[in-house]
């Protein structure tokens, strides 16, 4: 994102604090790690709680929303036009995600969620408080999406604090969809609009207002997906969803869809790779859907969790490093492939159950690997990379 978006005014805040990926990439990281490795420490005896429930919060309401959080909290106002925040914004923000997954880790659910919602609600507040200073009334519709996403997980969050999903088994089932999936699909493809074709190097092929009536369309599919999944068919649910999502890449990302030539370097690959993933995980679950559970991983880890990493390297690139990253990539590589062993691993956990305890710590231990060597890739210039002008 390097030079795309438009420049914040010159203030004296601190770098960290205009721009706070710098301290939420990292907190996220950590967060992912210290639940992927909950389950190791469970079966060698170290950890005595079983971490069914603290394992999805760390790693999608810590890794998720400090990447989502990160990122928004540093380009929403540039496009906005308007002032970064601040020390003491970013010091709540911190404060309450840190607090949250601090309460998941002491395996208090409830609280967790009630404290990450807070600190959602404190986020929303402090973005639409950007809205009535810059220069332009509306961020794009894929921004605004994510916005709106962020305030569906806080009523998820809310609802399970308060314990209503306790209240039916449908209910529970429709805010698991919302809180797990939703969550994060909805801003992948919501900032993805903008983003992903530019790793193309692809011109936008619709208009601004087409594009809003793409993402709104998309988004008010996938919601009414998990209707039709809990109320109805899971196999109809994601062949909706697996529409829908085909629809946004056809409409928003044709490259997609173009072969070698449209792809040129390993970024681009992987971002393909992320999508198909993506569509794999709606297939089978529409296919075997008493098996919903094992083929979540190719979703979670191909798909989200590897299209995060690259939206955030694209971040780190732009801000940090002041260039675009390089088109090969042999780190970017070991991660795709890695992402799909992980995801085959952990599937087969739930399908052989003789398998379950040896995949489980395997797949915890080499997905802890691909967010090193991410973190690792961060902290370096890679070769070859392609300064800005």
């Amino acid at each position: 994102m390097g030079g795309q978006q438009d420049e914040t005014p010159p203030t004296d805040v601190p770098v960290w604090a205009s721009e706070p990926f710098r301290i939420l990439f990292p907190l996220g990281v950590a967060a992912s790690v210290f639940g992927l490795i909950l389950w190791p420490l469970h079966y060698v005896g170290w950890w005595p709680i079983y971490p069914a429930l603290q394992h999805p919060r760390l790693l999608i309401f810590g890794f998720g929303t400090a990447f989502l959080y990160g990122f928004l909290t540093t380009v929403w106002p540039r496009f906005l036009e308007s002032s970064p925040l601040n020390r003491f914004e970013v010091i709540l923000l911190v404060t309450g995600w840190t607090l949250a997954q601090l309460a998941y880790a002491k395996a208090l659910i409830a609280g967790g969620d009630l404290l990450s919602a807070a600190t959602g609600c404190l986020l929303l507040i402090i973005l639409t408080g950007r809205l009535f200073e810059g220069g332009r009334d509306f961020p794009p519709s894929g921004f605004a999406l994510a916005f709106l996403s962020v305030g569906l997980g806080v009523t998820v969050l809310f609802a399970w604090g308060f314990q209503v999903h306790r209240s039916s088994p449908n209910t529970d089932y429709l805010l698991r969809l919302l809180g797990y999936q939703s969550f994060l699909l909805l801003p992948i493809l919501g900032v993805g609009s903008y983003l992903f074709p530019r790793f193309f190097e692809e011109k936008a092929v619709l208009s601004r207002k087409r594009r809003a009536t793409f993402v709104w369309l998309t988004a008010l599919c996938i919601i009414g997906s998990f209707l039709v999944e809990v109320y109805l068919s899971v196999s109809w649910g994601n062949l909706l969803r697996l529409l829908a999502v085909l629809a946004w890449t056809v409409g928003l990302v044709p490259a997609l869809f173009r072969g070698r030539a449209a792809a040129k370097g390993t970024r681009p690959w992987a971002v393909r790779v992320g999508f198909v993933m993506l569509g794999a995980a709606f297939l089978t679950r529409a296919i075997l859907p008493q098996e919903t559970f094992a083929f979540e991983h190719l979703l979670f880890l191909c798909g989200f969790s590897q299209l995060i990493l690259l939206v955030a390297d694209r971040v780190v690139a732009g801000h940090y490093h002041d260039c675009v990253p390089a088109p090969k990539s042999r780190s970017w590589q070991w991660i795709v492939w890695l992402m799909l062993l992980t995801a085959a691993t952990r599937a087969t956990a739930d399908l052989v159950p003789s398998t379950r305890i040896s995949h489980h710590i395997y797949a915890a231990v080499m997905l802890i690997v691909i967010f090193v060597i991410w973190g690792v890739l961060q902290m370096r210039k890679p070769r070859g990379e392609i300064e800005k002008e």
